[in-house]
């Protein structure tokens, strides 16, 4: 940690030093103009435009050693990061490209611009300022409430296909969601311009990790759900219990969009009686195939709920 000393300089002004490593690493010299933002009791002083983070990036990775989930995992990773244009090198491109190929689509606007034998070139067709991260976690929020209602209804009727192709949907857009964040933290005014503050910013990766999770979650009940056997009064209980965990998915989205933070304190603690009634749940039914591992699904969802909440509790606003 830097410190710095304030140094009156005239009448009614003060100076502070800023670090040279700093300038060194926004290419900023004497004469450039920075942007200073009130955040809470706060100051932050930003580069007004950050050219760096604007321009086109490329990089070559070789794939060729890597299995398909690792060659996913590195692709998201760059994508995430902005890299424009993604250049994956291997020995034998022309045999492997077929299954590389959907691992490339999984991620939003990412193209193939050239292919051959040795190599495959992406490309990332998409404005980044015309990216609202907030409109990606909305769409977020819809299709995993969709996702929960379906499988909450899964004693009735199986949608877990249906809902296992909504859950990549929900992945596909967390990814661009992630990079756009990423984007407005390089970009201060950027983000200054759609009125997101650097605290903002951060508990949206937050909130999207979260809600990501419950939908990977709504996934899995969906078919768990499907296997296991309960008697119909059994089952009512249960639907009772999951509706009572999507109630609270509910408000602690809404505690997020609306930025109340003394609602999201209290959300935090609700946590506890929904843990205590899959525990009874729990008690009831123990000796029933897959109702640990059903619980354990709700009580992960409950807490990803609440991490939400924290999330929102922790913000400067």
């Amino acid at each position: 940690m830097n410190y710095r000393k304030i140094i009156g300089f005239g009448k009614s002004s003060f100076v502070m030093s800023l670090p040279k490593d700093w300038l060194k690493e926004n290419k900023l010299k004497k004469g450039d103009v920075v942007y200073l933002n009130r955040e809470g009791d706060k100051l932050v002083v930003y580069p007004v435009d950050n050219k760096d983070a604007k321009k086109e990036r490329k990089i070559t990775i070789d794939v060729t050693d890597m299995t398909l989930d690792e060659i996913g995992l590195q692709l998201s990773t760059l994508y995430i990061r902005n890299f424009t244009k993604i250049i994956m090198t291997a020995d034998s491109m022309k045999s492997r490209a077929k299954d590389i190929r959907p691992v490339i689509h999984e991620l939003m606007a990412l193209e193939v611009i050239e292919e051959d034998a040795s190599k495959i070139v992406t490309r990332a067709f998409i404005n980044m300022d015309d990216i609202s991260p907030l409109n990606l976690l909305e769409k977020m929020d819809i299709i995993t409430r969709e996702m929960i209602v379906d499988s909450k209804n899964s004693f009735k009727e199986d949608k877990s296909e249906n809902i296992y192709i909504r859950d990549l949907d929900v992945n596909r857009i967390s990814f661009l969601l992630f990079r756009s964040v990423r984007y407005l933290q390089k970009n201060p005014e950027a983000a200054r311009k759609k009125n997101l503050s650097q605290d903002h910013l951060l508990a949206m990766w937050d909130v999207a990790t979260r809600v990501e999770e419950i939908a990977d979650q709504a996934k899995r009940l969906a078919k768990l759900m499907r296997r296991v056997k309960l008697h119909n009064d059994e089952k009512e209980e249960f639907y009772k219990l999951f509706s009572a965990v999507e109630k609270y998915y509910h408000d602690t989205l809404e505690v997020f969009n609306t930025l109340d933070k003394e609602r999201a304190v209290k959300l935090a603690f609700g946590q506890k009686r929904l843990v205590k009634k899959c525990r009874d749940f729990y008690r009831q039914n123990w000796d029933h195939e897959w109702v640990p591992v059903l619980l354990e699904k709700l009580k992960t969802t409950i807490a990803a709920c609440k991490s939400i909440s924290m999330a929102v509790g922790d913000m400067d606003t």
